[in-house]
């Protein structure tokens, strides 16, 4: 029994100091947004934005069946033509430059 109690208090105390970590801004920052889903007319291709809380954002085309992926740095707002041959996005401005311009309150 008095072996037992100091290897019973050792796995307590290390199992307290193993626990998870508390979610924070930190954490928050590294989070990323899936938004803008499309799918193809032909349901060949699908597209989607990732965005990270802060920074640029990138557009993600791939085929269905997963052969081919093309990404797009800045890329927002993804449409398909009628005809599934061409995706038409917007680019975006760098995220820096746009900060920069709002500090300075340029338009």
């Amino acid at each position: 029994m008095n072996k037992f109690l100091p290897v019973l208090f050792i796995l307590i105390t290390s199992a307290a100091f193993a626990q998870k970590k508390p979610l924070d801004h930190q954490v928050f920052d590294g989070w990323q947004n899936v938004s803008g889903q499309r799918i193809s007319n032909n349901g060949k291709w699908i597209a989607y934005v990732v965005k990270p809380q802060e920074g640029d954002a990138a557009l993600y085309i791939t085929t269905t069946n997963g052969k081919s992926k093309i990404s797009i740095p800045r890329a927002d707002t993804v449409r398909f033509t009628a005809d599934s041959k061409y995706a038409v996005c917007m680019i975006r401005p760098f995220y820096k430059d746009l900060r920069q311009a709002k500090i300075k309150k340029k338009k």
